[in-house]
């Protein structure tokens, strides 16, 4: 299908036009609540997505019932570097973070059309090199950081995506940053004691971006110049980058 001017991808939306034609020719579009799965782990992998709206994580299990976030994606890329790399296997779970629309295409189609359209192949491997380095930087900072600094960073690259109104509950933040539920309350009720965001049911709406900025670690720019300008297929202006 071809997709219309309100379904937005910037990954997509970067691509000569025959390119973008090529592979949303391939693509069904699909509605995503909050806890849909997505891709299931350790399981061959099925499709690419890529998020319209709404933002999709990718969870790695640690022991038991216990699951990390490692990498997420909304509108400016998509989820399946694996198949880029070369791999049909995904070891993590792709759970819809954020509601939206997401656009499936099948794995087998997508590695065809990575074959044949030089256009597609590059921009794909350098949204995959992107998706890699902010893997690296994450790692770096979970064994830094404190969690004050990871929320407001979290908070801030949730924001780019998906918008200042960010639908989500203290239980999927606290799994999303892999601590206690506990500290997530501590730390976002000083951020509402502050004016810095407020907080209402399955919601957290960022209020005051210069001083979420100020108590998150540079780890927020980094990933923002990693995922908005060197995996982007388009130039992307420094207000939208972050």
């Amino acid at each position: 299908m071809v997709l219309g001017a309100a379904e937005k991808n910037r990954f997509l939306n970067g691509l000569p036009p025959a390119a973008r034609t090529a592979l949303e020719q391939h693509m069904s579009v699909h509605g995503g609540a909050i806890g849909d799965v997505l891709q299931a782990e350790n399981a061959r992998l099925d499709a690419a997505w890529f998020p319209l709206s709404g933002m999709v994580s990718s969870l790695r299990r640690l022991e038991g019932d216990v699951k990390v976030e490692v990498d997420a994606a909304g509108t400016e890329g998509f989820l399946g570097i694996e198949l880029v790399l070369g791999s049909r296997h995904a070891v993590d779970t792709w759970l819809v973070q954020s509601p939206g629309r997401f656009g499936r295409v099948d794995a087998k189609a997508f590695v065809s059309l990575l074959e044949r359209d030089a256009a597609v192949r590059e921009a794909a491997f350098r949204y995959a090199n992107a998706v890699l380095a902010v893997r690296g930087q994450w790692v770096a900072c979970n064994a830094r950081h404190t969690i004050e600094q990871r929320l407001a960073k979290w908070l801030l690259v949730t924001r780019d995506r998906v918008g200042g109104e960010i639908s989500v509950t203290q239980d999927v933040v606290a799994m999303m940053l892999g601590v206690r539920r506990a500290s997530v309350v501590t730390v976002l009720g000083r951020f509402v004691d502050e004016g810095i965001v407020n907080h209402g049911y399955a919601r957290i709406g960022v209020v005051d971006d210069r001083g979420l900025r100020a108590r998150a670690c540079n780890c927020y720019s980094r990933a923002a110049d990693l995922l908005f300008r060197l995996g982007s297929t388009s130039p992307i202006p420094a207000s939208e980058a972050g």
